[in-house]
This record gives structure tokens, C-alpha cells and sequence, in this order.
């Protein structure tokens, strides 16, 4: 791969610092806007699903025009997700799947090695969500199917499984109540993030009849994997959310908060539970900042780009996907002129399919398409547009960005 430093002649991110400071930022946390050095260019890792489901691969895209692609890789099954760290992505396969594949960014499309996510008393499908690093060695695989997460370490070398699993974590407490009583089957881990030294799990909790319940952030110490009393309910240790069915996490550091986003009931209907949340990691204390009566639907992806800005997009039915900007202080949606509060003009009654930030103060917004799909760049100082339509072989589904040494 190409080792120069990466450069954005004449641009500066919204904090201030030109792109060149940060380059030379020390390495931190995943409490970190900026978690690695960048010696080499960033790239977007793009998982890309077929419009009919029946195929998916991954794509990596370079930031900066003419945003070279290389599309296609290790075509597949759809319903997959990728995530990267350091030199490495990795892709997950879920539903009846059950595997995760590694990969190295200079030969994307070619497996180092690909190990399953179930334990061997598994009877039924692990359907891993997401894989959350904690370091190099240590990262946490959240398996929604289940009721534990495991504790990995993906520096693992080929023809070594047996050492991929290194420990779980037990969110069986967060099972919830059938209506017949009995306990469903798992909380349903959909999303992770580590801020602070803490992993922060977000539990969805629906019972076995997909009927929702109240949501849950459990929080762990990220180095022990001992989970943390968080004092804010009576019987589960973990943060009881103002918002059903979360999607996404979020933390913004001159904040220091957690941001939840909630869709609330799966399908259009009077039943508003959604919306954004935020969490105070020094007292664990979660207040309603969003309410999704606010806007023309429900909410899905979500992306804080700042103090002072952060994204969503808003859902009024199957692929009629909006757009919006809000402030991630008050949760106030700023000006439109595109008839929705917040509406970010070019961008609504369209099939938008996910969001994701680059180092370069940029929002990436997927665009799906039965015969045009791609990723539409905007510049978030100003909403503009820096690239209306990058295109892909297949609808975009989840965007990464690589960040290494």
C-alpha cells in the first residue's frame, strides 16, 4: 500500500487543527475521534448489499477524488457487515452464517483465515453483529442471536481458532419476559462502543414474538470485562434507555456524552418510542434528547460529527429516508428549506442507507438503488456536496474507515 502521509491541501477540520496536526495526533482510545496515527491514505471499507438481498460483498474507496474504488470483493451472501482495525477488516457473516473473516487491506478480497462465532452447545444461530476493539489483541464480538459476547483476540494467525475465543461476557440478565411469562431467549446485542475504558453494549430486548420491550445499555470495564452497577435501575445492573429498539452508538469527546439512536417499533405507527438518547458516563444517567414525534418518521443510522452537529436519518416508510442535521447540545434541528426540520436539501424521500464520518470532516451517506447505488459525500461545515454519486456494484449498507500506523 502506499505509505505517504496523507494530505487535504488548503482544508481544516471543524475543531480547527489542520488535517496535517492530527496526523501526527498519539495514538488513543476508542474514546478518540482520531484512534490511530494515519501514516497512509484513509480509506472507506463499504459493505454492499445486492437490492434483492440475494448477494453482498465489500468495496474499499479512497477519500479523496477521484475516490478510486475496488468493488466486489469476496462476493458473497448479503446479509454481512464489515469493520476494520489497524492494517486489517473484517467481515461478518450473521444470520446462519456465523463467521468472521479476516482480511488484509493491501489484499482485501483474499481471506487470511475465517472462524466461526458459535460455541459448540450453540443451537441456534449466533447472527454476530458487530466486532468492538478494545486493542490490536482484544476486541469484543457482540452475537445478537445469543446471550453472551465474546471476548476475542483477532491478532490470531491462521490455523488458530482455538485461541480466537478468549473470554465472554454473560448478558443473560437482560433476558426479557415472554407474555406467556416464560424468559425469551437473548437481549439481542445490536451495537458496542468503547469511551472512557468502558464497552458500552446496546440491548434491544425483544421477547420471542419480536414484540418490543424497554431497551438497556449494559457497561463494562473494557480492560477486565467485569460489568459496572451503573445505579440507574433496580434490578439490572446496566442503563434502562428513554428509547426502544436501539440502532447506534455514538460518543463525542468535547461532550462527553454517549449518544443512543432508537428506531422504536419496527414498522410506521403510532407507537413513538424512538428517538435519541444521551448518557452522562460519569453519573450513567440517560435523558430523551430526541423525540421522534419531531420529525416525519422513525430514526436509523445516526452520526455525531461534533459538538455542535450531528446527523440522522429519518425513515416515513420503506425507502423514503431523509436526511436531518440537529445539535447534539439541546437536540434542536437546524433550518430547513426542504420542508423537515433539519432536512438536508438533495437528500430526502430517497433511499439513504447508512452514514459515516471521515478524518476529513466529510459525511458519507449510502444511496440505495436498483440500478444506480452508491455513496454521496457531503462537506458537514456547510452541507455542501464535495461528490454527488460514487458508484458501487451494489447498495451500501455499513461504511468503516480505515485508521493505520
Amino acid at each position: 500500500m502506499n505509505t505517504q502521509p496523507l494530505r487535504l491541501p488548503g482544508r481544516r477540520l471543524r475543531n480547527g487543527l489542520p488535517l496535517a496536526a492530527l496526523l501526527l495526533a498519539a495514538c488513543g482510545g476508542g474514546d478518540s475521534e482520531i484512534d490511530l496515527v494515519i501514516d497512509g491514505p484513509q480509506l472507506a471499507v463499504v459493505t454492499t448489499t445486492a437490492a434483492d438481498f440475494t448477494s453482498g460483498a465489500h468495496a474499499l474507496v479512497a477519500i479523496e477524488a477521484p475516490y478510486q474504488t475496488t468493488d466486489n470483493l469476496d462476493p458473497a451472501e448479503s446479509d454481512i457487515t464489515v469493520t476494520t482495525h489497524g492494517e486489517h477488516l473484517f467481515k461478518l457473516r450473521r444470520f446462519n452464517l456465523d463467521t468472521v473473516t479476516k482480511y488484509r487491506l493491501d489484499a482485501p478480497g483474499t481471506p487470511i483465515w475465517q472462524y466461526s462465532t458459535l460455541d459448540a452447545d450453540d443451537n441456534s444461530s449466533a447472527n454476530p453483529y458487530d466486532l468492538v476493539f478494545a486493542a490490536t489483541d482484544k476486541a469484543y464480538l457482540l452475537r445478537y442471536g445469543s446471550e453472551t459476547a465474546w471476548i476475542t483476540n483477532p491478532s490470531v494467525g491462521a490455523g488458530q481458532e482455538a485461541a480466537f475465543k478468549t473470554g465472554e461476557l454473560d448478558l443473560s440478565a437482560y433476558n426479557p419476559q415472554n407474555e406467556d411469562g416464560s424468559t425469551a431467549s437473548n437481549p439481542n446485542m445490536a451495537a458496542g462502543l468503547i469511551a472512557g475504558g468502558r464497552l458500552y453494549v446496546a440491548l434491544q430486548r425483544f421477547d420471542d414474538n419480536f414484540n418490543l420491550n424497554d431497551a438497556y445499555v449494559a457497561v463494562f470495564d473494557a480492560s477486565t470485562g467485569v460489568e459496572i452497577n451503573t445505579g440507574q435501575d433496580p434490578v439490572l445492573k446496566g442503563i434502562r434507555l428513554p428509547v426502544r429498539n436501539p440502532m447506534a452508538l455514538d460518543y463525542d469527546p468535547t461532550l462527553d456524552q454517549v449518544f443512543v439512536v432508537g428506531a422504536g417499533a419496527t414498522f410506521p405507527s403510532s407507537d413513538y418510542t424512538g428517538g435519541v438518547a444521551v448518557i452522562d458516563p460519569n453519573s450513567f444517567e440517560a435523558q430523551l434528547l430526541i423525540d421522534d414525534t419531531a420529525t416525519t418518521g422513525s430514526f436509523g443510522a445516526m452520526e455525531i460529527v461534533s459538538h455542535d452537529r450531528g446527523y440522522l436519518i429519518t425513515s416515513a416508510g420503506f425507502e423514503n429516508n431523509t436526511l436531518v442535521a440537529f445539535d447534539p447540545r439541546d437536540g434542536s434541528f437546524y433550518d430547513s428549506t426542504a420542508g423537515q426540520p433539519g432536512a438536508v436539501a438533495g437528500l430526502s424521500q430517497m433511499n439513504l442507507t447508512t452514514l459515516a464520518e471521515d478524518i476529513g470532516d466529510r459525511l458519507w451517506v449510502g444511496v440505495g438503488s436498483d440500478s444506480n447505488p452508491g455513496l454521496t459525500v457531503i462537506d458537514t461545515l456547510d452541507d455542501s456536496v464535495a461528490q454527488s454519486l460514487i458508484p458501487l456494484s451494489r447498495n451500501p449498507s455499513r461504511v468503516v474507515f480505515t485508521q493505520t500506523r
